[in-house]
């Protein structure tokens, strides 16, 4: 017997669905600025992913116990944590807190945007998904947003800054190579919870390693000053928002959720500009108005299990799984 969802449960459900897109996207755009505040008062980008992965992964691993089901220790589960621990958290986490140091917020918030596009062509590559010609033109309006950041002259602040806007793009790169890759290589029955707690872990197993070596880590003793507050605002924003996407692709699905890529980037911008008044050339905005249009483009037009841009097949459920995330 099936019941039908009550006219004013649906409204009250896509109100709220709405308010999570609109709070994840304000947030996640903000973690960018923290990044840049953190490293430019003298936080390591090394010493900073490690931080931002500990209060991340302990606040996702509390989560997993509260559930009732805490992270597993199968083999195939902490293989699958280790390869996108390093992809798709450790490496990324890096390049961006090296990048938000030496470019302006809204600057790494639009490289970063570039993330979908690089998902969408690997599926094409390695004939996951079809090659249509509406989203391999989003993926080459993409490309062509992406060249104007560095290209032109007048479009950065200064020229030698192009390698940095290149490291931003690596992360999503990087980050998408995860994607692809955990859409084959899912374990069964595990909750999406727990791998998002395993993946931080994952890539503090690398991080943590790198930080002792190069003598980045941040000391938890001791006063706190911007740095300390500035990278455990990363990581509890990650935690956050992480969770508040878990529930918008479980109550409305994975395409609605996508619709969170466009706040994240305005917002990443809009951030960048409120608290570092940063001001960009036409270049740039017109490259922020190509990305917006691309991501509409690559993005799927029916709802599907690749849906989330940047992190849809790790996000959706996976047969088998039993995810009540």
């Amino acid at each position: 017997m099936v019941i039908a969802t009550s006219p004013p449960v649906e409204a009250r459900q896509r109100v709220v669905g709405y308010a999570l897109l609109l709070f994840m996207g304000l947030i996640w755009g903000l973690a960018l600025s923290m990044a840049k505040l953190a490293g430019i008062n003298g936080g390591h980008p090394i010493g900073l992913a490690l931080w931002q992965v500990s209060v991340a992964g302990t606040m996702l691993f509390l989560a997993s116990l509260a559930s009732g089901r805490p992270p597993p220790l199968r083999r195939n589960v902490l293989g699958f944590n280790l390869i996108c621990g390093l992809t798709g958290v450790a490496f990324p986490a890096i390049a961006l807190f090296w990048a938000a140091l030496m470019l302006p917020a809204g600057i790494v918030a639009i490289s970063f945007a570039s993330m979908p596009l690089f998902t969408y062509l690997l599926s094409v590559i390695f004939r996951i998904e079809a090659g249509t010609v509406r989203r391999l033109a989003g993926v080459f309006l993409g490309l062509a947003a992406m060249a104007l950041l560095v290209m032109p002259d007048g479009a950065l602040p200064a020229p030698e800054l192009a390698p940095w806007v290149l490291l931003a793009i690596a992360a999503s790169v990087s980050m998408s190579i995860e994607n692809f890759t955990a859409g084959g290589y899912r374990p069964d029955n595990v909750t999406s919870l727990q791998l998002s707690c395993g993946r931080q872990y994952g890539a503090a197993v690398f991080l943590a390693p790198l930080a002792l070596i190069s003598a980045t880590t941040i000391a938890v003793t001791g006063e706190w000053g911007v740095v300390h507050w500035a990278a455990t605002a990363t990581g509890v924003i990650s935690g956050v928002a992480y969770t508040c996407l878990l529930h918008v692709i479980r109550t409305s699905g994975p395409v609605f959720a996508s619709q969170t890529a466009y706040i994240i980037t305005l917002a990443g911008v809009g951030w960048g500009m409120v608290i570092f008044e940063e001001r960009h050339s036409i270049y740039i905005w017109l490259a922020l108005v190509l990305t917006l249009v691309a991501i509409a483009l690559v993005s799927p037009r029916a709802p599907r299990a690749t849906g989330f841009v940047g992190h849809a097949r790790e996000l959706s459920p996976h047969p088998g799984s039993d995810d009540p995330s």
